[in-house]
């Protein structure tokens, strides 16, 4: 029996969950430092704009098994689908597209100009440090894509005492993983190799059969595979210069259901799914870092790399008969020099950066590169009890006006543990090389538009936060107006969809977040009531949930620890016409670890425990075919790892 969860209920279980977390302490904390909102190492309590840290400790305690799964958990974000091991996710920061989210590892952009998304599904979750998520437009600091946020990875560095790292995970679905690594610090020196494998048999991404021309059902197991390799090295020369050089890749397949069809057969007789449809995706990215500080108050950084993301897939045609292998592969050459100098109560940044994005495919574009240069200007500053962040971009982008975007935050600090902020913010997208320039395609009925114009946004939002030692609370309200989207429009003359420059969107919404730490108890709560609605047709996007609730329980006793999630999502519309509602659900994970010793940890994760049949997507075409996702699970994980 499916269980639908009104935002009634959600809004009373949300509120029990922040209600929860306000109980009073009386010790302020030493916050950690983030530098995603302002580019510059901040603590995390004078932060102007929503973000949240998740640190490596964070990561071995969640029970995630990739970094989509590790996101799901984030407040603010909508991940879809989090249990399809390596299918292309969807990330949703407050209502805004998947393209609107930028993602960065370790400063640099990881990304497919084609689709403009980075394959987060791909990232290996062994390699990562820490997380930075920060919500709400952020364009004045990075640029295009961050139009509704920015997601920052951290590769792990070595930081103790050389040794290796070991983890070995078997689950549910033929899982099985295994990653080592060996690094550490010596003296002024830093240096961290590591590898990686994954294999999972998976389950079948569509349910079941329903028939017709788009029926993609096939019956098999959709498995995945990946392969990582990571290595860093950075080496303290003095106590102004440190130089740093650091490399990752990951090579990964995953199978799917396709209906694979003749393109000139509109009859839909020659199609066929008994095909091994799949994608291989390769990310690489190499950086060089320089360090420089000339006096205490200044710290020069540059920043020179390559990113690159390749995508082959495999389909078939059955009325040749042949396969066919398009391959889309997106390089990015990136330059970054930034400097930080006091000056007064407060930091002033300045930045100057040049991408270079180059496109090579299969598929014949019209134009397949793009360049764009950047200065960016930002300044923070502590005036007693107020805090204030201002930051300024200015963009020159290959075939675009010139960009401009801008930001102003204010914070007062009212008492020690209590901030009341607001700010407000500009941003834009650039459109993906799909949009732009795609060539006539008379069998898929497309064609690219070359005029198309950047989608552009304006965010405001108003938060009051509260942090000590033991508890943290914080409530914020966001509208984000975003205009000109782009959305694919059929021309009758031509008889071909277009992209044109059409709707705006309202973004609005209430975020509740808290945390309470009681002796050997640590509770978390969330609650997300999101409105998010294409103001021309007056419906709701597609595949957002308008109200999401979190709470978490965790102990620790000794060598124990334990802890149980449970995960409360409303209905949403899978289509933009809202014809197809998709109902509300709810998931129940759970986790036990224990110590064997210091350096040994064991670990499970039982994921869906109630077994909860659940829907997060389905196709847009009839027959509607059904995805799955993954029932109840299980994964041991067992790691060594020396303090």
């Amino acid at each position: 029996m499916k269980t639908s969860y009104t935002p009634a209920r959600l809004a009373v279980l949300g509120g029990l969950a922040l209600a929860a977390s306000l109980l009073q302490a009386q010790t302020p904390s030493l916050a950690p430092v983030v530098v995603t909102a302002t580019r510059t190492a901040t603590p995390i309590t004078d932060q102007l704009s929503e973000i949240t840290l998740i640190s490596r400790q964070d990561i071995e305690r969640s029970g995630a098994q990739s970094l989509v799964q590790l996101l799901s958990f984030s407040p603010g974000l909508q991940v879809s689908p989090e249990s399809v091991r390596g299918a292309t996710a969807s990330v949703f920061i407050r209502g805004s597209n998947n393209q609107h989210a930028l993602v960065l590892v370790d400063g640099q952009r990881v990304s497919s100009a084609t689709v403009g998304a980075t394959a987060i599904a791909h990232l290996p979750l062994e390699q990562i440090d820490r997380v930075e998520v920060l919500r709400g437009s952020a364009s004045s600091l990075y640029g295009a894509d961050a139009l509704g946020g920015v997601i920052q990875v951290f590769t792990r560095q070595g930081e103790r005492a050389p040794a290796p790292e070991l983890a070995l995970t078997l689950g549910s679905y033929g899982t099985r993983a295994a990653s080592a690594s060996y690094g550490g610090k010596v003296d002024g020196s830093r240096f961290r190799i590591s590898v990686g494998r994954e294999l999972s048999s998976g389950f079948n991404d569509i349910r079941a059969a329903k028939g017709g021309y788009f029926d993609a059902f096939n019956p098999d197991r959709d498995g995945y595979q990946q392969s990582s390799l990571a290595m860093s090295l950075s080496q303290q020369f003095s106590a102004q210069l440190e130089l740093g050089a650091s490399y990752w890749s990951s090579r990964s397949t995953k199978r799917s259901d396709n209906a694979n069809c003749d393109p000139n057969d509109y009859v839909g007789s020659s199609c066929t799914t008994a095909f091994d449809n799949r994608e291989q995706q390769r990310l690489e990215s190499w950086q060089l870092r320089a360090q420089y500080r000339p006096s205490p108050s200044w710290t020069s950084v540059l920043r020179v790399g390559q990113s690159q993301d390749e995508l082959r897939s495999w389909a078939f045609n059955p009325g040749v008969p042949e396969v066919t292998e398009p391959r889309y592969t997106t390089t990015q050459h990136q330059w970054v020099w930034q400097n930080d100098v006091r000056v007064g109560p407060g930091i002033l940044m300045s930045a100057l950066e040049r991408r270079q994005t180059e496109v090579k495919a299969t598929q014949n574009y019209t134009l397949q590169s793009q360049d764009s240069d950047s200065l960016v200007l930002g300044y923070q500053a502590w005036l007693d009890k107020h805090l204030l962040q201002a930051s300024s971009r200015k963009d020159w982008v290959t075939a675009f006006a010139n960009q401009s975007t801008h930001s102003l935050g204010y914070g007062y600090k009212f008492q020690p543990q209590w901030l009341a902020r607001a700010s407000v913010g500009t941003g834009y997208k650039v459109p993906t090389f799909n949009d732009l320039y795609w060539p006539l395609d008379r069998a898929n009925f497309y064609q690219g538009n070359p005029r198309l114009l950047p989608e552009r946004s304006k965010n405001t939002e108003l938060g009051l936060s509260y942090q000590t030692e033991a508890t943290r609370a914080s409530a914020t309200l966001y509208r984000n107006v975003v205009k000109d989207i782009i959305v694919n429009s059929y021309n009758a003359d031509l008889e071909l969809l277009t992209p044109v420059n059409v709707n705006t969107a309202v973004l609005r919404g209430l975020s509740l977040q808290g945390s309470q730490r009681w002796t050997s108890w640590t509770f978390t709560g969330a609650f997300d009531a999101l409105h998010a609605k294409d103001t021309g047709a007056n419906l709701q996007l597609p595949r957002r949930v308008p109200r999401t609730a979190s709470l978490d329980a965790a102990r620790n006793l000794g060598a124990w620890n334990y802890g149980t999630q449970l995960a409360l999502f409303s209905h949403r519309f899978n289509d933009k016409e809202n014809l197809q509602r998709l109902s509300g659900y709810g998931l129940l994970h759970m986790r036990l670890g224990y110590a064997l010793s210091p350096q040994l940890r064991l670990q499970t994760e039982l994921k869906n425990v109630l077994d909860k049949d659940h829907v997060q997507s389905q196709g847009l075409y009839a027959p509607f075919n059904v995805y799955a996702t993954a029932g109840r699970s299980v994964f041991v994980t067992l790691r060594y790892a020396p303090q």
